[in-house]
């Protein structure tokens, strides 16, 4: 323990580390929680409940987390928070008494703590527990709470041998003790560093949905900073009353940091204020709490501060509140400023400054679309209505041989209609309340693009599944082919087309207003006919959305590539999905496109979201294949599409209009180098020879 901790340990809060934790059989457990009485469970969770508890003969009041067989929460690290909270003793961190591991049990025994989290009292205006009722927080309470969840913080950074990163710092483990002391609870997913001269430790993503640092996504590097980020995040919900990620409200407003943010910088802190805190504070707290906070939520972890200096602020704050309090300076300030937004999810009762400023636009245009007679040929597609005997007899009873796709709640099968002279794809999808086949069937009728799939027809006989006709794509998917080897290898030349194609598709969609918030773009959704042109396979309902906890291993040989390598990071890391958010997922295909290699992808994306680009090492992550047939300076260009697609800013992203025309761009550089060659008659230098000096 470093000298800092170990002057005074019983004015600092530290409890003998030696003092370790206890195994309990699972019949004192089953004692202790009366068999598991449903009645003592005081709080659930994705790793299953907490039961309150006894032991000792009733003298010590205890809660035991019982984890549940499917949490995600497994093993791993349930033996992390063990061997973590067994070393650790201090007043603001939560005591871990003891375990049990007995019948493939995993239950952990912690002290009591009597007024529950954090989020609990954010969140509810009132805790109803053995029929008394709990006001909401006072500003100086929160402020309190706010100092001593630091201390606990900053004791896990610098108060032992080695650096405890917590990494999963939110307002659901900051727990309230019977006199309101704030303790930093469940270590599951802490990690150690071997000394404190160690900066960072390289491991998996994992953290919760709103909290995770950007830097930390994107380079894997967990820091110390990475849990000032989260306490920052921490600090916005504790002067705004609301949660990091709230999907009911306007797509402006979802984030809470990118919406606290905004008013920040446009010098307006008072518009973020929790309206039950208006008059409890004065201005000179609120800008100091507020910098705090800011600065912690800094993108380059170097500009954040550390937990300790983070401490000396909130001290700073607290003090300041006490002496305006002493002096008679708390003013009703912001009046009528609650008006902005309730606590309770409806934030904006009002429009935004934004909406305000265009709703007379708004308003014309939607006068000038209805006065608009002319004949939109798109709207006025019809479909063909399908009987179930023409889809039996078109799939031959839905003959396993035709099947072509199988996943999910959905098959595809390969049909023939009209008499056998009209091959089709059938898509049958289970009928649920995600899902609405009338709604695939309404989307169709506005769409007519030679790159989009088109909707044949339809059958609404069957009870239980939606059934679609799809025109037959002859040649799969380029996901087939940018993952095969062998004659159908796709060329250089062809692989750029295609990007083309897709491209030349989803501008259309997205002009169109037709792609939701949360559809990706994937290999697998890129269809190609017998001449290998290309046609977007739309998804018209979003992906199914994770939960908030985030656990992310972009390959694995068991499952390929993880499907959450193509949601936009600003969904992981604000809880924000936008229509252009398909650009970012865009950009993850054109690199699959050039690399074929799923193991080597995350290698050719390591960079995404920075502005400098290590242009040396690409050469080692592009397919072979390509080696010699692809014009170095057509490389180079679309590889800065593929980049721009996937930067961590979303503003700094092309449209899908720029993207088309930078591909463009790129397949004349090619078509130039291999006329060079046509006319020059020797090969002049590929990728192999001229790469590295072309980037560096």
């Amino acid at each position: 323990m470093s000298a800092k901790y170990n002057e005074n340990a019983a004015a600092s809060g530290a409890i003998p580390s030696e003092e370790s934790c206890r195994c309990f059989s699972l019949s004192q457990i089953l004692t202790a929680t009366n068999n598991f009485d449903e009645a003592s469970v005081i709080g659930i969770g994705g790793f299953g409940k907490v039961y309150k508890g006894s032991i000792d003969n009733g003298t010590i009041t205890v809660a035991i987390k019982r984890l549940k067989d499917e949490s995600k929460q497994g093993a791993k690290e349930f033996w992390t928070e063990v061997k973590m909270l067994s070393k650790l003793r201090y007043t603001h961190l939560v005591a871990l008494i003891g375990y049990c591991n007995e019948r493939e049990e995993m239950i952990l025994v912690y002290e009591y703590i009597a007024h529950g989290t954090l989020a609990d009292h954010l969140y509810k205006i009132s805790r109803k527990e053995s029929g008394t009722s709990i006001p909401p927080l006072v500003w100086e309470q929160r402020l309190q709470i706010c100092v001593g969840s630091a201390r606990g913080l900053d004791y896990l950074h610098t108060g032992t041998h080695q650096r405890v990163i917590h990494r999963d710092v939110k307002t659901t483990n900051i727990l309230l003790d019977e006199e309101w002391v704030a303790k930093i609870s469940d270590f599951g997913l802490s990690k150690s560093t071997t000394s404190q001269s160690m900066t960072h430790v390289s491991t998996e993503l994992k953290g919760t949905r709103g909290y995770l640092d950007p830097e930390y996504f994107y380079t894997h590097k967990l820091t110390t900073k990475s849990d000032v980020y989260a306490f920052g995040v921490v600090l916005l919900e504790v002067l705004c009353g609301r949660p990091p990620v709230d999907g009911k409200l306007e797509e402006e407003q979802i984030s809470l940091v990118l919406w606290a943010q905004n008013y920040i910088k446009k010098g307006k802190p008072e518009r973020i204020v929790e309206p039950f805190l208006i008059g409890q504070m004065s201005s000179q707290c609120l800008k100091l709490f507020v910098e705090v906070a800011n600065n912690c939520l800094h993108k380059s972890s170097k500009a954040r501060p550390t937990m300790a200096k983070v401490v000396e602020r909130l001290e700073f704050a607290l003090a300041s509140h006490r002496k305006g309090k002493t002096e008679g300076i708390i003013i009703k300030m912001f009046k009528g400023m609650n008006q902005w937004w309730s606590w309770e999810g409806k934030y904006n009762n009002s429009k935004s400054e934004s909406e305000k400023d265009n709703s007379s636009k708004s308003e014309s245009k939607s006068e000038s679309e209805e006065n608009d007679s002319s004949p939109k040929t798109e709207s006025e597609r019809k479909f063909r209505c399908f009987s179930l005997a023409e889809i039996q007899a078109a799939t031959k009873y839905f003959n396993n041989d035709l099947l072509i796709e199988h996943g999910g709640s959905s098959k595809v099968y390969k049909g023939f209609i009209d008499r056998g002279t009209h091959a089709v794809a059938i898509k049958i999808t289970n009928k649920t309340e995600l899902f609405q086949g009338d709604d695939v069937t309404r989307m169709h009728s506005q769409i007519c693009h030679d790159h989009v799939i088109s909707l044949i027809g339809f059958c609404h006989e069957s009870k239980y599944e939606w059934i679609h006709v799809y025109d037959y794509m002859a040649n799969r998917s380029l996901q087939d082919h940018i993952y095969r080897t062998g004659k159908y290898t796709l060329v250089w030349k062809k692989r750029l087309e295609i990007c083309i194609d897709a491209a030349r598709g989803l501008q259309y969609l997205h002009a169109g207003g037709l792609l939701k918030a949360g559809v990706l773009i994937k290999p697998s959704k890129i269809l190609l006919d017998e001449k290998l042109v290309a046609k977007i396979q739309i998804n018209f309902t979003p992906e199914v959305v994770p939960s908030n906890s985030v656990t992310i291993q972009w390959y694995s040989k068991e499952a390929g590539i993880n499907k959450l390598l193509y949601f936009d990071p600003n969904f992981f890391l604000y809880g924000v999905l936008t229509q252009n958010s398909v650009v970012y997922s865009f950009g993850i295909v054109l690199f699959e496109v050039v690399c074929a290699n799923e193991q080597l992808l995350g290698r050719l994306i390591s960079h995404a979201g920075s502005d400098n680009i290590q242009w040396s090492a690409i050469d080692k992550v592009i397919d072979p294949y390509l080696i010699r047939q692809i014009a170095p300076k057509c490389l180079r260009a679309f590889l800065n599409i593929a980049y721009s697609c996937v930067h961590m800013e979303e503003t700094k992203r092309p449209s899908m209009d720029d993207i088309l025309e930078s591909l463009l761009c790129a397949f004349q550089l090619q078509e130039d180098w291999e006329n060079q060659v046509q006319m020059g008659g020797d090969e002049l230098p590929g990728i192999d020879q001229s790469l590295q000096l072309l980037f560096n």
